[in-house]
């Protein structure tokens, strides 16, 4: 397939939300993995986190397809509503890598800062979490509703036009 092809099949709001939610899986699995000295063990941490497994990347692929979606309709750089829809996205993403990073300290010095981190990020790891799943829900929310303005916008402007 060639690049243009691949430039094309993303620009589907399904592709491009599914693609960016099996990232979010593999970033995961590579942080736990690293953290872990193996890729089965990294696999197995990933598991730990429940519900959250499948989630946190379902969200993201969600709001990454609406993302997708609006940009379509629109053209010209992102809006204000695109980017308060990222941020949110963004904001889910790291809160699945948290769940993840008290393994991360395993390789760093180990400093009072860094073991009183971790310890706060086990203890919280759940809260922390669904904070940013609702932060990512409230980006999709935000997301739908300009795409809702901007379709009823367009519509209106389609029949002037007529």
């Amino acid at each position: 397939m060639s690049i243009q092809g691949i430039k094309r099949l993303l620009k589907d709001p399904f592709v491009f939300g599914a693609s960016i939610g099996i990232l979010v899986i593999f970033f995961n699995i590579s942080i736990a993995s690293i953290a872990e000295g193996s890729l089965h063990k990294g696999y197995q941490v990933f598991l730990t986190n429940g519900i959250f497994v499948y989630l946190i990347p379902l969200a993201v692929g969600i709001q990454m397809g609406l993302f997708r979606y609006h940009r379509n309709i629109t053209t010209g750089n992102a809006s204000g509503s695109e980017k308060m829809g990222m941020a949110g996205s963004a904001t889910s993403s790291l809160a699945m890598v948290a769940c993840c990073l008290h393994h991360v300290s395993d390789l760093l010095p180990a400093v009072g800062f860094i073991l009183a981190t971790s310890s706060f990020l086990i203890q919280y790891k759940d809260a922390i979490i669904i904070i940013g799943l609702l932060a990512n829900a409230a980006g999709s929310i935000y997301i739908a509703r300009a795409i809702l303005k901007d379709r009823s916008v367009l519509a209106g402007a389609e029949k002037i036009a007529v």
